[in-house]
């Protein structure tokens, strides 16, 4: 019990100390002291204290929302040390009470239920109405109602701007199609049975690959649907001229009817969802700082509140990133409801911000890694004196000034998001953009002088100089990456004169100009390049001709055609249905189909057998509360397998009526057909069009390391260039030299090269990405051993996050190389790129050494057993380990030259910018380093799965 009291103590006493660095947030601006001497004066004006007031009420208000958002919670003291377990688990177990209580507490726990009811009373309502608009005139006059319901479940999205969206695009491509099929159907009608089954393959071939290729049209493979109804029908049977007319009337039907699914009863308008998220970005950039804050406060005294920051941060980070892709994911819905409200200059803002917030991501990912991983040698003198000391001289240094930066960086957020988000009646904090500005110069020069002072200080120890210095790195990494975020902000205040903006007023659009919009944005062709230029695109175009017209067969040939009449046309809508670019997820999709085909008939048959007859009055109700509880349970593993069920059980109740809807007979016929269908589909993919992702994945990921050890190579020469030029320009014919050199290219340095060499692993990253799940979803056969999902998800993932490095190593070159060519720059006198070449060499020296290893291991170039090769892959695996000794090594070297410096060079004429690079390079290395570390590490876990040899 004393024990339990010593930790509540403690715990309450944590979380008073966060709360109080929460709350101040709270100081007045004009109290932040201001050490740089090239500051501006902007509080000279009577607005400048008005500005100062916003500032407290918008840092006031963020911190009450900080505290309620908090995940810290004191225990209670008046709740008993001890309870009776059996009445807890006899109540958390009691039947219809705890369901009862699981709702109540539903949002608590993280619940969705809420969305989930709304998201399935919209389907079903939908399949309702469909239903019963389209069977109340008979089917004879709106035909093909099944097909209607699988317009309305593809274009009920989870919003009224994309469905609008959907909707247009429906609309025009089942317009455009159509008009192209009924003139083929109308010249088959004329002609002999005989002469038609002859033809139709043919046919279906040239205007499958049609459509597939076709720019305009969306969701192609339900544009085949369309085609295959219109074309496949005149062959068997007469078709009255004007019937695919009445189609496409059943297909605008059920996609109005999701339009308005999206409206009455319950509204649902993406705008609400881009407000909230757009508060939760804000108020998770608020927390994130103040928790960056709390970690350089409590990193050199408390360190369980550093390390509860650290956490923090990632979580923080984590949300962030995912809200600014929702925002992205979402802008297009957005925008669309925005422009049919006639607001285009809102529309505008928030896509101009939307855009902005993708470029944060890089630094939002750089602060991650430098606050929450510590680089080799320091976490062995963590409680180091000399470390913790200078920890406390840079936290003092840079304090004030931190602070000032946090407020302004939170200010611009809110004021970002004032400007972006339509829904936001807030008003404009003026001299924002000066206050911001003037906080990034001041807190870039108190962050120089800590660093320097830091250094001087503790340049004594040379016993601790590694971890000094790798603190030090990590430290200008993380600082680094809240001005990269701070200049990022302050490029998107620039863009508006924010004194004279008035946000809650839309210029006026008339009508005729708000429509003019519409239709130049969605309605208007745009004839881009056909997809078959595109390899993927034509592979996945002709093998979907191909196999329609195989499809066709069983309706062209009369032994074919006796077997499924009169639904013949089932197996060419199964394949123009699952067919998809990658094999796995095609493979995956037809399980999904045909998953969901007998759980619709299993259904279809038990309402049959309860409720005998043919009455509109059963069938109706009983689809709409199936479509119900299918879209309650989707989940997002085999959503399809549930939606093609809830489409399913339409065909099954109303697409019978070929046959008098004699269900006993219908059912296992569908049944037969579609899995005939997927059959066609298999034997396409794998004899005729084979293509697997999981080679994909295997030749890519192996690729990328090769990629890597070329880019490593041309960063060495491109460090040794800069070498020779800073070299050069110390004798005596140095303008020459730099004349020559620039004289005879624009890239003296070859960095354009590198740059092409980054573009690769770019591109082989994406690539990797887009195929990992396919790769994984991909039948397996026999032929080789199966993926081993986590490792290769993690390789996929360690390879991203090198690339990105990549990418800043790339930046902070260029940088170098400007610096490079200032005359008398400290940088350029200390011969810094000598050092890049050596850390440059050693890392691509091993990296050549590993890379070598694989290519003598994995000889075909994929990440596969081989001739029993598991013992010289694990070698080769492990090869990935010295990378390890690398980065000490490194750490080494940029502490040594970096303590050169500063007794050479100073601080006092040393550049601000220079030391940042010099640090962000050094941290960037480090940092790829450790990435291709992590990566070899699940390589070795591919090899563990190898089996032995005999």
């Amino acid at each position: 019990m004393k024990e339990f009291k010593s930790k509540q103590v403690l715990l309450t006493i944590m979380c008073d100390d966060l709360m109080i660095s929460m709350s101040s947030q709270k100081t007045p601006v004009d109290s932040i002291s201001r050490k740089s001497s090239t500051s501006v004066d902007i509080d000279k004006e009577e607005e400048s204290e008005h500005h100062e007031e916003t500032l407290q009420e918008q840092s006031r208000r963020l911190s009450e929302v900080i505290k309620s958002r908090t995940e810290l919670y004191q225990l209670q003291k008046d709740v008993p040390a001890t309870q009776s377990t059996e009445i807890i688990e006899k109540e958390e177990t009691s039947g219809i009470r705890y369901m009862v209580k699981e709702v109540a507490t539903a949002k608590e726990h993280g619940g969705d239920y809420k969305q989930r009811s709304l998201t399935a009373l919209r389907t079903s309502i939908g399949s309702f109405v469909t239903f019963a608009v389209i069977v109340y005139p008979q089917q004879e006059v709106l035909g093909a109602v099944w097909i209607g319901n699988i317009f309305m479940h593809s274009t009920i999205k989870t919003s009224f701007g994309s469905s609008f969206t959907c909707v247009l695009g429906f609309g025009r491509s089942v317009i455009l199609t159509t008009a192209i099929s009924w003139p083929v159907a109308f010249s088959i009608n004329l002609l002999s049975t005989e002469h038609a089954s002859i033809i139709l393959p043919f046919l279906v071939f040239i205007l499958t690959f049609l459509i597939m290729s076709c720019p305009p049209l969306v969701s192609r493979n339900l544009m085949i649907l369309v085609m295959y109804i219109v074309v496949a029908s005149p062959v068997r049977e007469d078709m009255i001229w004007w019937k695919p007319f009445s189609w496409v009337a059943t297909y605008l039907i059920g996609i109005m009817v999701a339009l308005l699914s999206n409206i009455i009863p319950f509204p649902n308008f993406v705008l609400k969802s881009t407000h909230k998220k757009l508060q939760k970005f804000e108020n998770d950039f608020a927390m994130l700082l103040l928790e960056t804050k709390a970690y350089s406060e409590n990193t050199a005294i408390t360190p369980a509140l550093s390390i509860a920051a650290r956490a923090s941060i990632e979580l923080l980070q984590s949300r962030i990133c995912s809200t600014i892709k929702e925002l992205k994911a979402d802008l297009p819905a957005t925008r669309t409801e925005l422009e049919i409200r006639c607001k285009k200059k809102a529309s505008k803002a928030l896509s101009d911000w939307v855009i902005d917030c993708q470029d944060l991501l890089t630094p939002l990912r750089m602060l991650r890694n430098a606050l929450a991983q510590r680089l080799l040698g320091e976490e062995y003198d963590v409680y180091s004196p000399h470390l913790r000391e200078a920890k406390k001289i840079i936290n003092e240094e840079v304090g004030s000034s931190r602070d000032r930066l946090a407020d302004a960086m939170i200010a611009a957020i809110a004021v970002c998001h004032a400007h972006a988000d339509p829904n936001s009646h807030r008003t404009v904090l003026p001299h924002l953009t000066p206050e911001l500005d003037f906080a990034l110069k001041e807190c870039r020069q108190s962050f120089h002088w800590a660093i320097a002072k830091a250094a001087k200080k503790l340049g004594v120890n040379p016993q601790s100089t590694s971890p000094i210095f790798a603190h030090l790195t990590r430290r200008m990494a993380a600082f680094n990456a809240l001005f990269d975020i701070g200049d990022i902000l302050l490029a998107h205040l620039k863009k508006y004169s924010w004194e004279l903006e008035s946000f809650n007023e839309e210029a006026k659009q008339g009508p005729c100009n708000c429509i003019t919009s519409m239709y130049h944005t969605h309605l208007k062709m745009r004839w881009s390049p056909w997809l078959w230029h595109k390899p993927d695109s034509y592979r996945l175009a002709l093998k979907t001709s191909v196999g329609m017209s195989i499809a066709s067969l069983f309706i062209s040939i009369p032994y074919l055609w006796r077997i499924s009449q009169p639904f013949g046309v089932w197996p060419g809508l199964t394949i123009a249905s699952v067919n998809l670019v990658t094999t796995g997820s095609s493979f995956s999709k037809a399980g999904d189909r045909l998953f969901g085909t007998m759980l619709a008939a299993a259904y279809a048959l038990l309402v049959t057998d309860l409720f005998p007859g043919n009455s509109d009055l059963v069938k109706i109700p009983a689809l709409t509360m199936f479509t119900f509880i299918l879209i309650y349970l989707r989940g997002n593993k085999h959503a399809y397998a549930n939606t093609y069920a809830a489409t399913s059980i339409g065909s099954m109740f109303y697409g019978s009526v070929k046959n008098d809807f004699d269900f006993d007979g219908y059912i296992p016929k569908r049944i037969e057909l579609i899995f005939a269908g997927v059959v066609i589909f298999s034997l396409v993919e794998f004899l005729l069009f084979p293509r697997s992702s999981r080679k994909v994945v295997e030749e890519t990921s192996f690729q990328f390391f090769l990629t890597m050890n070329s880019f490593l190579k041309q960063a060495v020469k491109c460090t040794k260039l800069m070498e020779t030029y800073v070299c050069e320009l110390g004798k005596s014919s140095s303008s020459d030299y730099a004349a020559e050199l620039f004289r005879n290219s624009i890239d003296p340095f070859h960095l354009d090269k590198l740059s092409e060499y980054h573009d690769m692993l770019q591109i082989q990253s994406s690539k990797l990405k887009k195929e990992i799940d396919s790769s994984i979803e991909e039948p397996h056969v026999g032929l080789s051993t199966p993926l081993h999902p986590e490792s290769f998800r993690g390789i996929v993932r360690e390879q991203f996050n090198s690339e990105i490095q990549a990418f800043i190593l790339i930046d902070s070159l260029k940088e170098l190389a400007g610096h490079y060519q200032q005359e008398g720059h400290p940088a350029r006198e200390f011969n810094w790129p000598h050092f890049h070449t050596e850390l440059l060499q050693g890392i691509s020296e091993t990296l050549d050494y590993i890379c070598k290893w694989l290519e003598t291991t994995f000889p075909d170039g994929r990440l596969r057993p081989q001739n029993g090769n598991s013992m010289k892959a694990i070698t080769a695996a492990a090869s990935f380990r010295s990378l390890e000794d690398v980065r000490l090594q490194s750490i080494s070297k940029w502490s040594n030259n970096f303590q050169q410096f500063l007794s050479v060079e100073g601080f006092d004429t040393s550049d601000p910018e220079a030391i940042m690079t010099l640090g962000i390079t050094t941290d960037c290395l480090l940092e790829l380093c450790l990435r291709m570390q992590k990566a070899g590490r699940h390589v070795e876990e591919i090899v563990h799965h190898f089996p032995s040899t005999n």
